[in-house]
């Protein structure tokens, strides 16, 4: 049966606001957007709400989740590394899901309908996979030893042969990054995503320690790779940047680039292959970093940018509202409404997910934010009102959850 939804005002993140309207959502759909009728549709009354696309949180690792607090930014990278895996394997299944539910829940509260989320351990799909969210669950793989590159394909491809995801989800596959992989695991991966036409993406260029490996210059990841006994001794450094190292092995075409802060001598061949990236705002602030994404450049090139929270080894939450507050701090010369856009538009797009804006025929993930009756500033700035940790009014694929809270203050 057809639901029609009153507001008091619309970001459809596709066009100008609407105001004091209505919208139809069928089968999981938006059907119409109007001036109030007198229709037959059961009515939801959300007169005093601000709506608008839910959003999408494009780079996570829900995985990681239960370990909230236990790790500080370290002198190096490969220290944090080293701590993460160690504190990580201590864990139990228990407290993984349990961790996983709860970082699932904070997000959802903060507004988030979609993900993209990178899962480690394949017994998590369905784990991550019965959580609601409109999905992207990216299989990260890790193998920096050549000769295992065959192995671990078969594997992955198994489980995208199988794929047993709901209907709101679909499954990528995520090499770790050019430090982790090897270049025939890189090569193969590629290939499997071609064939099975499966997103790509890629932590890149996210540490001068990462430059300083592919060009022999600095030895903390190796060193890391040989502790480990993952190191590969026929591995010759290729003296590329991780940009030009990615595209000498086929796989920079499309590719969904994490993090991205160190790329921009390779501006030119990233919108030539059409490389989409996903910034971080929280994750970078948390590690301290000065050199980050150059999003203003991104974006005035046409290159699409997302944003995501990243996993809570490197963020102190999974507020996606706190996201789009510290991304407003650390890109002074990006407008609201363009922080708004990545935050859902941008993160659709870059996921080739049906959502991310509001208009018929596309998929009725909502949000909703209580609007106090006085209110008169710009719609736009909603979200960012520093009052607000959650939203009032949450709905994917057209099944509305209860409103949240009836206090306009949020």
């Amino acid at each position: 049966m057809a639901l029609k939804i009153k507001f008091r005002a619309l970001l459809t993140m596709c066009g100008d606001p609407v105001e004091n309207g209505e919208l139809i959502v069928d089968a999981g759909n938006v059907a119409e957007i109007s001036t109030p009728s007198e229709n037959d549709a059961a009515t939801l009354d959300l007169s005093d709400c601000l709506l608008m696309p839910g959003f999408v949180n494009a780079h996570c690792h829900l995985g990681l989740t239960a370990l909230e607090k236990k790790l500080s930014p370290a002198q190096s990278f490969a220290d944090w590394i080293r701590a993460l895996i160690s504190i990580n394997s201590s864990l139990g299944d228990e407290s993984r899901v349990r961790g996983i539910r709860a970082g699932a829940e904070e997000m959802k509260r903060s507004g988030v309908t979609a993900l993209g989320d990178y899962v480690a351990e394949p017994d998590l799909l369905p784990v991550i996979d019965e959580l609601g969210f409109r999905s992207v669950l990216f299989l990260e793989t890790i193998g920096f030893q050549s000769e295992k590159a065959l192995e671990l394909c078969k594997n992955i491809e198994e489980i995208l042969k199988r794929d047993s995801l709901s209907p709101l989800g679909r499954l990528g596959l995520a090499p770790h990054a050019p430090y982790s992989v090897s270049p025939d695991l890189f090569r193969s991966l590629g290939q499997l995503a071609h064939q099975y036409d499966c997103p790509l993406s890629c932590h890149v260029a996210e540490i001068p320690e990462e430059l300083g490996f592919l060009q022999k210059s600095d030895n903390s990841l190796e060193e890391l790779l040989r502790e480990r006994s993952a190191w590969d001794l026929e591995w010759k450094p290729p003296g590329k940047s991780p940009i030009e190292y990615l595209n000498s092995l086929n796989i920079l075409e499309r590719l969904i680039a994490i993090h991205c802060n160190l790329i921009t001598a390779d501006l030119d061949v990233v919108k030539l292959k059409k490389v989409s990236t996903v910034f971080c705002p929280k994750s970078t602030h948390w590690f301290g970093r000065t050199d980050f994404m150059p999003v203003r450049t991104l974006l005035d090139r046409g290159i699409r940018v997302a944003l995501g929270t990243d996993s809570l080894a490197s963020n102190d939450s999974l507020n996606f509202l706190q996201e789009l507050r510290m991304a407003e701090k650390l890109l002074p010369d990006v407008s609201r409404k363009e922080i708004l856009t990545m935050a859902t538009l941008g993160g659709a797009e870059v996921l080739g997910l049906p959502c991310g804006k509001v208009a018929c025929g596309q998929k009725a993930d909502l949000i909703g934010f209580r609007i106090p009756p006085s209110y008169s500033g710009s719609w736009l700035d909603v979200p960012f009102e520093p009052h607000r940790h959650k939203v009032d009014f949450y709905m994917v694929d057209g099944s509305p959850s209860t409103l949240l809270t009836s206090d306009p203050s949020n």
